[in-house]
């Protein structure tokens, strides 16, 4: 990047541009505003106090974004009722210019965009209103008053004595970003990406009190104005309001007289499961739990309530621990606003290719606080919330009168928090079933159903194997006639035939052309040399009428493990005294294969998963008893 130098106007320090489009520039020394009049600076303003700095990011700072480098060279500050946020001008390689925003700690980059229509009038802007710009569906998920704090560094226009200034946010279901900047007619529109801290490869960052490293963060001491007793603020220039521990009075951490905003009365004293305070890893990050709140639902029956936990890493943001009955969840904002959509006949939300299912819908309400919040925390406080689930996941939106946030819940078991703490004892035991608890047996079913198809598959080959091999030599075929009528005796035996080889089966298979009748044989093969017999029976009927047809004119039996030897048929048919004659053929067979031994292994295999299923289908069916669209197909 090129530099342009010249001199401050008001006390004569060098002042170096890191980008020659630069309009407007700050003084380091004298903290002068200089605007650039062609090739002079002229003062048109001073920079007031800065509020304790927050932000990792400062002027000089580099990064990458889209495979392409960048540089912080300005900085704008704006503050508003429930907190602030940066704007800080980045400059890229090739001289185009962008925005960094960081606001509580979580990260956009944007770029100024011609205007693909004319946008509404600040007094007509409201949250989820929707625009469509080049087939991108935006919805405005905040509409925000700020007022202008500070400059820093350069900027590309002037940007000096601004004072309120709306400004409303839109996302999209892919995490795309805009804002709609009122601070000129006719507005500004800026539309970028939402981008996590580790993404933008940061250097040169400003070094901020309670590192990841360091022994203890360092706080700030104060007095309740209202009891007096001892405060810290662990998370100076990010909280917005901090609760006395002894009086319960809510109070405004960024006053310094910590002006009370509201005091509330509660039965009684809860304790935090994690100390405020604590410090600990999760996920790979460190963090320290610096708020805590119960929230309940308005329920006519019987409310309930769950805990969240507020937690800080000072470069990546806030995140969430939430607990009801033993069941925790680890929980960060989406940058995103997800397609509703519907998933059978229930309302689902998608998100990055994922569907979750809408499992509850309630009004929550804040019913204690304890520590710090980066808002305005007020017991009493009412949002709608939606829950909507998937596998281990919980993607919850929660909406007020001034905003729509999204944000995404990971199950996390107790003993993983209480290790990452380094808490005493262990986790509570949790009670009851969870809206995105895993379920314990699906895997286990999945598994035992992967283990049965590949025996399955074992014992399908080992059945063509013998299929394949088995000779299924006929060792015996004759046709016969019955006639009932004859009066003859209907009993006789074959002539003798010889069973071959190894211990086999024999097969005896009856073929007739019985029609609208039956026939029972009575049958017995014995061996010739020995006399050892083996007695069965086989019945054989056949009717149709009118296309339909019911029986069979056929039928076979097996006789297991026949030793080699000579042996004859004992046969004795009988049917009706007047029915038709009949024709008949018999035929033997040995070593004929048989697919009962095989299904019988197939269903004993198939036990097992089948009944890891029922109990994982059982769980669900528990689970969703508990969510308030139960009765939803």
């Amino acid at each position: 990047m090129s530099q342009l130098a010249a001199n401050c106007p008001n006390c004569g320090a060098p002042i170096a541009f890191r980008w020659s489009g630069a309009v407007q520039t700050t003084c380091e020394y004298c903290r002068a505003i200089l605007v650039r009049r062609d090739v002079n600076l002229e003062k048109v303003g001073q920079v007031g106090d800065f509020p304790h700095e927050v932000s990792p990011i400062q002027i000089g700072t580099e990064g990458a974004y889209g495979n392409k480098a960048f540089q912080v060279v300005g900085r704008i500050l704006y503050e508003y009722e429930d907190g602030g946020w940066n704007e800080w001008h980045v400059i890229f390689q090739d001289g185009t210019s962008g925005w960094l925003s960081d606001a509580q700690l979580e990260y956009t980059i944007s770029f100024q965009s011609p205007l693909p229509e004319a946008l509404p009038p600040e007094n007509e802007i409201a949250r989820a209103r929707r625009f469509v710009w080049n087939g991108i569906a935006y919805q405005v998920t905040s509409v925000t008053r700020a007022h202008y704090r500070g400059v820093a560094g350069e900027l590309p226009f002037e940007y000096w004595d601004k004072r309120d200034v709306v400004f409303a946010d839109l996302r999209t279901a892919d995490a795309r970003f805009g804002t709609i900047d009122y601070s000129q007619e006719p507005p500004l529109l800026f539309l970028g990406m939402a981008v996590e801290f580790d993404d933008l490869h940061l250097k040169n960052l400003r070094q901020l009190e309670a590192a990841a490293g360091s022994s203890a963060p360092k706080v700030s001491g104060l007095n309740c104005p209202g009891c007096g007793a001892p405060l810290t603020l662990s998370a100076a220039g990010h909280s917005v309001s901090v609760v006395c521990p002894q009086c319960h009075s809510i109070l405004d951490a960024r006053d310094p007289n910590l002006q009370v905003l509201q005091k509330f009365e509660s039965k009684q004293l809860l304790q935090p499961a994690i100390p405020l305070g604590s410090r600990g890893k999760l996920r790979g990050d460190d963090y320290e739990l610096i708020g805590f709140q119960v929230r309940t639902t308005d329920a006519e029956d019987i409310p309930d309530s769950w805990a969240e936990y507020l937690l800080l890493n000072r470069y990546k943001g806030f995140r969430y621990l939430t607990e009801y009955n033993g069941h925790w969840n680890f929980v960060k904002t989406v940058p995103a606003n997800p397609d509703r959509t519907k998933l059978g006949k229930k309302s689902a939300a998608k998100l990055v290719g994922r569907t979750y299912v809408l499992y509850d819908s309630e009004l929550a309400t804040t019913t204690y606080v304890l520590g710090e919040f980066p808002w305005r925390a007020h017991v009493g406080d009412k949002s709608g919330v939606e829950d909507y689930i998937a596998g281990s996941q919980m993607l919850s939106c929660e909406i007020t009168e001034a905003e729509t946030i999204w944000s995404l819940g990971d199950y996390t078991p107790g003993a993983e928090i209480w290790k990452a703490f380094q808490l005493p004892g262990h986790a509570p035991a949790p009670s009851g079933i969870f809206g995105n608890q895993p379920a314990p047996f699906v895997g286990e079913a999945r598994s035992m159903w992967r283990t049965a198809m590949n025996l399955l598959s074992a014992i399908i080959l080992i059945a063509i194997v013998f299929y394949v091999f088995a000779s299924q030599q006929t060792v015996f075929q004759q046709q016969y006639s019955y006639s009932p009528r004859a009066g003859a005796e209907a009993s006789f035996v074959t002539p003798p035939f010889e069973v071959k080889g190894h211990p086999s089966n024999v097969e005896i298979s009856i073929r007739t052309d019985l029609r609208n009748n039956w026939a029972y044989f009575n049958l017995a093969l014995i061996n010739e040399a020995t006399g050892q017999g083996y007695d069965f029976g086989r019945e054989v009927s056949y009717y149709t009428s009118g296309g339909e047809t019911e029986g069979g004119r056929n039928d076979r039996a097996i006789v297991p493990s026949v030793e080699p030897g000579n042996y004859y048929l004992r046969v004795e048919p009988e049917m009706a005294a007047n029915a038709q004659s009949m024709v008949y053929t018999l035929e033997i067979k040995r070593s004929v294969p048989s697919s009962g031994l095989f299904l019988l292994g197939a269903g004993i295999l198939l036990i097992p998963p089948i009944f890891a299923t029922w109990r994982a289908a059982s769980f669900e069916q528990r689970r969703w008893s508990q969510s308030n669209f139960s009765g939803r197909a």
